[in-house]
């Protein structure tokens, strides 16, 4: 009784779930968005196109910062419909920055309905933004960039934005910083930009004379207050970095040995693979490979061999790990020497036999407490 008490619950529960997201899919107002820079006394009229299959009737409805100074032409609708809504704003808006209202679509929903959406209702909601401007001198400022391998051009955007009352004069510069100094300038001649204007704005970086690494940009504008914003970029070469191995294997069995890998590129690299060798002095014990794979700009990974330690002895040996690969057709290697610790099994078997009762301590813990709960329920 009580399994059939439970399949009846979760039918109903994917009935509903399947029907609420038919409904959101079967949906849709258009345009999403629109922004407006204020002006006192702007008027607009937006035409929205409701798009979709719902059967239900729809209403519309507006809410938000500015809902007071928007009008419908239509406060009811079916879905293909369309509808329009005039923003008229006053002379003046108190609150400075971006505000936002929202002209909502939402389904008509019958209480006594006991199927279909089982009374939930969709709702649709699109913004009307409006940018109010602050009082006085007020600017805001974005930097993007890219990554590029030496040689290949670092672009540079500035997005800059007057969200103030007043038209300013500006003379942007962006100064690139490696890890350890200043590294070099990029000005941009001296412009107006007026009040609620936004200027984008370029420069390219000659890579030529960098040396492959991580970079910071940082772009600055002095309007009488300074305004910063920070973007970092990489300049790689066709170069792997070893980032971990397996620094400790058992002796006695075949031994999953892990190299990680980060590429250093901004183009694919192929045929990753590594070759690693065990020695004695310069005498070289054994060797194997790892898995071969490749690289995605700038991606970290993990490879993988097997290394057989059945006549090894307890000891800390050398290591040299080399990696082979290729990029556009031009091949590369990376090789690093490492120490890797041999130890008997039973010095990590008691960590395995700790790590082991804890975790059926807590399987018993949380199994007793299930059965208490069901019992409970009963």
């Amino acid at each position: 009784m009580l399994v059939k008490k439970e399949c009846v619950i979760w039918f109903l529960f994917l009935f509903f779930v399947f029907g609420f997201i038919q409904s959101i899919h079967a949906l849709g107002v258009s345009p999403a968005k629109v922004v407006y820079g204020f002006e006192p006394g702007l008027e607009k009229t937006i035409s929205y196109t409701v798009i979709g299959s719902a059967t239900q009737e729809l209403e519309v409805y507006v809410k938000g910062d500015l809902a007071q100074y928007i009008t419908l032409d239509k406060q009811t609708i079916k879905a293909g419909d369309s509808f329009t809504a005039t923003l008229k704003l006053p002379n003046a808006v108190d609150t400075p920055g971006r505000r936002n209202t929202y002209i909502g679509v939402r389904e008509k929903v019958d209480p006594e309905l006991v199927h279909g959406n089982i009374g939930t209702s969709v709702v649709i909601e699109v913004l009307i933004a409006v940018d109010v401007p602050y009082p006085g001198r007020y600017l805001e400022l974005v930097l993007s960039s890219n990554n590029a391998n030496v040689g290949e051009p670092i672009n540079f955007e500035l997005d800059i934005t007057n969200k103030g009352t007043e038209q300013l004069t500006i003379s942007p510069k962006i100064e690139i910083f490696s890890k350890d100094s200043h590294k070099d300038e990029l000005d941009f001649k001296e412009r107006t930009i007026g009040s609620q204007e936004v200027l984008n704005l370029q420069k390219t970086l000659d890579t030529s004379t960098y040396n492959p690494g991580n970079y910071k940009a940082i772009a600055s504008i002095n309007y009488g207050n300074i305004v910063t914003s920070e973007s970092d970029f990489k300049i790689g070469n066709l170069n792997i970095n070893i980032l971990g191995y397996t620094n400790k294997v058992i002796i006695g069995r075949l031994q999953a040995f892990d190299v990680g890998i980060e590429s250093g590129w901004n183009d694919a690299i192929d045929g990753v693979y590594g070759e690693v060798s065990i020695l004695n002095g310069s005498k070289i014990l054994t060797s194997f490979k790892t898995s071969t794979t490749s690289l995605t700009p700038w991606e970290n990974k993990t490879i993988t061999g097997y290394l057989d330690t059945t006549n090894f002895k307890k000891w800390i040996y050398d290591a040299n790990i080399t990696l082979f690969y290729f990029g556009k057709d031009k091949g590369n290697t990376t090789s690093q020497m490492v120490k890797v610790e041999f130890v008997e099994g039973k010095s990590l078997l008691i960590w395995y036999i700790i790590g082991g009762a804890g975790l059926l301590i807590i399987i018993i813990i949380l199994l007793i407490k299930f059965l208490f709960n069901k019992k409970k329920k009963r």
